[in-house]
C-alpha cells in the first residue's frame, strides 16, 4: 500500500486551492434562471427546464447552494482534514456536508435524488464517484445528544473527535471556519482530542491509532494520550485490528503501539508524562531496543 506523505497546507489560500482542484471547480456556474428555489416546490421543474447536477460534485454543490433561498452548505471534517494534511492523494473517503437553514426543503430535494436516511439521521447519496453524507447542522449527533450547545455553524468545530477535523468550508463563499490554532496544529502535526463521545467509538479509536501508525502525527497531546490509554484498555488488539481490516481493507495499527498505550494508567491521579516515559521504556525492552 502506497502511503501519501503528510503535506500540511501553508495557508488558507493553499487549502482552498486543494479543494477546488479536487472537485474540478472549472465546472461552469449554473445559470440562476434555471434554478428552482427550495421554497417553490409547486412549480413544475419541467416548465422551468431545470438544469440538474451532473455526476460532478462541484456542479451538485453549485446547484444546491444557488437553489437555497436562505442558509448555506458546508464541507465538513474528514475531507478538509485529508486535503489540508495530505493533499489530493490522501483523500479517499466519503464527503460530509452540513446544511444550515432551509433543511425541510433540502430534504424534499434529496428525496427526488433517491437519497436514503442513514442510521445517524443524515442522508446518503452518490454523486458520480463520491459517496456523500448530508446533515442538518442543528441535528448532528453531538448537538442532538446535548454534548455541545448549538450557537451557530461554528459550534460544529466543538463536535469532532480530532482537532484536525474541526474545520468547515462554506461552499458559497469559499470561506473557512475552524478552531483556534487549527493551522498551527497542522503545521506541527499535533494530534489532540476535541470530543471523546462519538456514535462509533471503536471506529474513532481506530482512526486515531492509524494517524499515529501512519506517522501523520509528530506530537500528541496529553488528552490524546489519555484517550488512547483508556481505549486500549477498553478494546483488545484483535478487536481493533479486525475492525480496522473490515473498514479499511488493510491494517497499519502496530501491536507495539497498542501495547505502549495499554501500559499507561490514565487515572487522574497519575502523572501522564511519567507514565509515558515508563511505557516507552517497557516497550523498548520488549523490542530489544535501548
Amino acid at each position: 500500500m502506497q502511503i501519501p506523505k503528510p503535506q500540511p497546507v501553508k495557508s488558507i489560500e493553499n487549502l482552498r486551492d486543494r479543494v477546488e482542484r479536487l472537485f474540478n471547480a472549472s465546472v461552469k456556474n449554473i445559470n440562476n434562471q434555471d434554478q428552482l428555489s427550495f421554497d417553490l416546490p409547486s412549480i413544475s421543474k419541467h416548465e422551468l427546464k431545470l438544469s440538474y447536477p451532473s455526476k460532478n460534485i462541484a456542479e451538485f454543490l453549485n446547484f444546491v447552494t444557488a437553489a437555497m433561498p436562505s442558509g448555506d452548505v458546508y464541507l465538513f471534517g474528514g475531507i478538509i482534514r485529508d486535503l489540508a494534511l495530505l493533499g489530493r492523494k490522501g483523500f479517499n473517503s466519503d464527503i460530509d456536508l452540513v446544511v444550515e437553514g432551509s433543511w425541510s426543503h433540502f430534504v424534499s430535494y434529496l428525496g427526488s435524488l433517491n437519497a436514503y436516511k442513514n442510521k445517524f439521521g443524515g442522508y446518503r447519496l452518490i454523486i458520480g464517484e463520491w459517496p456523500v453524507d448530508i446533515w442538518n447542522a442543528e441535528e448532528t449527533w453531538a448537538i442532538k445528544q446535548g454534548l455541545v450547545k448549538y450557537k451557530g455553524i461554528a459550534s460544529l468545530t466543538d463536535t469532532t473527535v480530532l482537532n484536525w477535523d474541526a474545520i468547515l468550508m462554506n461552499w458559497r463563499t469559499r470561506s473557512f471556519i475552524y478552531r483556534k490554532n487549527y493551522f498551527e496544529d497542522l503545521k506541527l502535526r499535533m494530534l489532540d482530542i476535541v470530543l471523546e463521545d462519538n456514535p462509533n467509538p471503536l471506529g474513532m479509536v481506530i482512526r486515531v491509532f492509524r494517524h499515529l501508525c501512519l506517522k501523520d502525527a509528530r506530537k500528541i497531546s496529553v488528552s490524546a494520550i489519555k484517550y488512547l490509554a483508556k481505549s486500549a484498555k477498553m478494546y483488545s488488539y484483535d478487536e481493533i485490528k479486525n475492525s480496522e481490516i473490515s473498514s479499511y481493507s488493510n491494517s497499519v495499527i502496530e501491536a507495539p503501539v497498542y501495547r505502549f498505550f495499554k501500559q499507561i494508567d490514565a487515572s487522574e491521579n497519575q502523572n501522564i508524562q511519567n507514565q509515558f516515559s515508563i511505557a516507552s521504556s517497557i516497550i523498548k525492552r520488549e523490542l530489544g531496543l535501548r
